[in-house]
């Protein structure tokens, strides 16, 4: 089993709690985290809980947000500092959510991975380049879209 597998396996259910919350697709998320944190094993990743590489703004900060300090586009950046992994992924999807640059992502459908990996590059989350590519191959090498068809069969169950 490679490490994006064990990544996958060890957080599905935290993704896919998060998908039937705010529509996020559990595979994006997944493949975000396994990408952001090196599949859980990033400073970040370890010491603060942090697995999707998300900044301490000034309003995290304000309301009693704690943080790390850590090298990223610039020496001495402040990212967000959580109790727990389960915290991290609740804290993604309020920032996709709340954030209006990511408001075109949750026009698309929840199991539209390729469209959410598009919208989440254009709206500007990772500074690199080829994101919604990385994203993408991620999902696809390891067969992430399990999670999402898993999530869409029980809110079609629910009648939702």
């Amino acid at each position: 089993m490679s490490k994006n597998q064990e990544y996958a396996l060890q957080y599905a259910d935290y993704a896919m709690a998060q998908m039937r919350r705010y529509g996020i697709p559990a595979s994006v998320t997944l493949a975000q985290g396994i990408l952001e944190s090196s599949n859980g094993q990033s400073r970040l990743a370890r010491n603060e809980n942090n697995h999707f590489g998300i900044k301490a703004t000034p309003s995290w900060i304000a309301g009693g947000g704690k943080y790390g300090i850590y090298p990223d586009d610039k020496p001495n950046e402040k990212f967000c500092s959580h109790d727990s992994v389960g915290d991290s992924y609740e804290h993604h999807s309020r920032f996709l959510k709340e954030n209006s640059r990511y408001a075109g992502c949750f026009k698309l459908s929840p199991d539209d991975y390729k469209g959410w990996a598009q919208s989440i590059e254009k709206a500007g989350y990772a500074t690199g380049g080829k994101y919604a590519e990385n994203l993408q191959k991620i999902i696809e090498q390891n067969g992430l879209q399990k999670y999402d068809r898993q999530v869409m069969q029980e809110m079609a169950a629910q009648g939702r």
